[in-house]
């Protein structure tokens, strides 16, 4: 009677050894229920590590967009520097516009150099994307406007004489 007691126990316990080794060495598809997640995790000791996907890129802090008014003012800043040192840079141009610009070089530069110094540059308006700007310098008051294409390339560029201020009251429905 005895015999009959440990063969059972010595079954059960073998089993028990046996279930795990057996778990590790069947594939998971065939262990895990269907659809159950076991089936889908990887083995890390079996294969290459997976690449680690892409970083996801925060969105960007809205004061430290550039505006596209910052950005004409900027360009025309540039190209004021430019003039008066009497050498552009054609590829901040569309290449049409860079061209005619540098072939008229010899003119607009003393224009520009007898100017004076810049004192301030003041948005006025954009029109059909193409901004305004009142540019006062020591000599002169002008009136510069500056378009920019989608590249950020200068495609519109024109300067003149400022406006004159008008000495006219405001209109009531102003």
């Amino acid at each position: 009677m005895t015999v009959s007691i440990k063969i059972p126990l010595l079954v059960l316990a073998l089993a028990a050894l046996a279930g795990p080794v057996l778990a590790q060495a069947t594939p998971p598809a065939q262990l895990a229920p269907r659809g159950g997640a076991a089936a889908t995790l990887p083995n890390t000791f079996d294969s290459p590590a997976a690449p680690a996907a892409p970083a996801v890129r925060p969105p960007a802090v809205p004061g430290r967009q550039v505006s596209d008014a910052q950005m004409a003012e900027a360009a025309l800043r540039a190209v004021i520097e430019q003039l008066k040192a009497g050498d552009i840079q054609e590829a901040m141009f569309t290449p049409d516009l860079g061209r005619r610009l540098n072939s008229q070089l010899t003119t607009f530069s003393p224009l520009v150099q007898g100017f004076g110094d810049l004192q301030t540059i003041e948005p006025s308006g954009v029109d059909d994307g193409v901004a305004q700007y009142l540019v006062t310098f020591d000599n002169a008051a002008t009136q510069w406007l500056i378009g920019l294409e989608e590249g950020g390339l200068i495609a519109a560029l024109l300067f003149r004489p400022a406006p004159p201020e008008s000495s006219d009251p405001p209109s009531p429905d102003a």
